[in-house]
């Protein structure tokens, strides 16, 4: 008889007992009902409002979304385990009170900074992909730029004004100068037309096929420009990125009141950013996580975290 299938695994049991000392802490743990929480399309649009009204006075989102989702759901279930405290903190009078609905107000922002960076990385992907369809165009249209610009040294060699015309278009570099010199180019050789094609060294091919590249490169050249659309993509990605670091503030303060001192601080720990991610606001996703779902090590592991704790860093954005 053949043995009966069991669905327990002995990597099952391990992860089991691994994950039974911090229930039994009472730890808060990410959940995938977290994962698939949505926001209502008019929530999100008055979140969207309330990132708006930040302006310029954003912090730079330093990546790590996975990472940083999983921090703050833990901080805002601690916030939840223990609302009938925290909403009992005496904040100073020219700052407002805590309150449940500010307490559960957390997971949808966290929602909007996973939407907003999703929609920031899907205008950067656009953008990635036509930098890179711009490379080959580009690199031929140089080579036919240096051949013209061949010829037009010496048929220019007496003459001060062609010089000059030269000298300003190798002065330039960089993808929008190649774009106008291609065009600067087109034009000098509509100019000596008649001495062009009886020039030896495929200066009239390299003409005719500037001529077809020079709309590429153009249309190309605003493809790969962050449009306004992307940019504000990325401005809203980091005003909700802003909203959750400033509520996870708010919590720890009150955490800070009724638990200073005790292990239950530890759920509301800031988020550890190393020094670069915060510099640049660039920093690669991928991290790894342990078996619970919880991000590998803590904020002692790291040299900064977002909230600039004695000793560490603040992420300037």
């Amino acid at each position: 008889m053949a043995k009966a299938f069991t669905t327990t695994s002995p990597r099952t049991n391990k992860v089991a007992r691994k994950r039974a000392p911090r229930e039994a802490q009472g730890a808060p743990r990410s959940s995938t009902r977290a994962a698939a929480y949505t926001l209502s399309a008019a929530r999100e649009a008055e979140l969207l409002g309330e990132a708006a009204s930040l302006g310029d006075n954003t912090l730079v989102f330093p990546g790590k979304l996975a990472r940083r989702v999983i921090w703050a759901s833990r901080i805002q279930l601690a916030a939840e385990r223990d609302a009938a405290d925290l909403v009992r903190t005496p904040f100073p009078e020219d700052e407002p009170a805590l309150t449940h609905e500010e307490i559960h107000a957390l997971r949808d922002k966290i929602e909007l900074l996973r939407v907003t960076q999703s929609r920031w990385q899907a205008a950067q992907q656009r953008q990635e992909r036509a930098i890179a369809m711009f490379k080959g165009p580009a690199a031929e249209a140089a080579l036919h730029r240096q051949t013209l610009l061949r010829f037009f040294d010496l048929r220019f060699k007496k003459s001060p004004e062609g010089q000059k015309r030269l000298m300003a278009i190798r002065a330039g570099s960089g993808d929008a100068d190649l774009v106008q010199d291609v065009s600067d180019l087109l034009l000098l050789c509509s100019e000596h037309a008649e001495a062009l094609h009886k020039a030896p060294r495929g200066e009239v091919d390299a003409t005719a096929r500037l001529r077809e590249l020079s709309p590429l490169l153009a249309r190309m050249l605003a493809d790969k420009t962050l449009s306004p659309e992307a940019q504000r993509s990325r401005k809203l990605r980091d005003a909700a990125y802003t909203l959750v670091v400033h509520a996870e503030r708010r919590l720890r303060a009150a955490a800070e009141y009724w638990y200073a001192g005790t292990d239950r601080m530890k759920d509301y720990a800031p988020f550890p950013v190393s020094r670069g991610a915060a510099s640049t606001g660039e920093e690669k996703e991928g991290e790894a996580f342990a078996e619970d779902g919880a991000p590998e090590g803590d904020a002692s592991e790291e040299s900064a975290t977002e909230d600039g704790a004695p000793g560490e860093g603040e992420d300037e954005g």
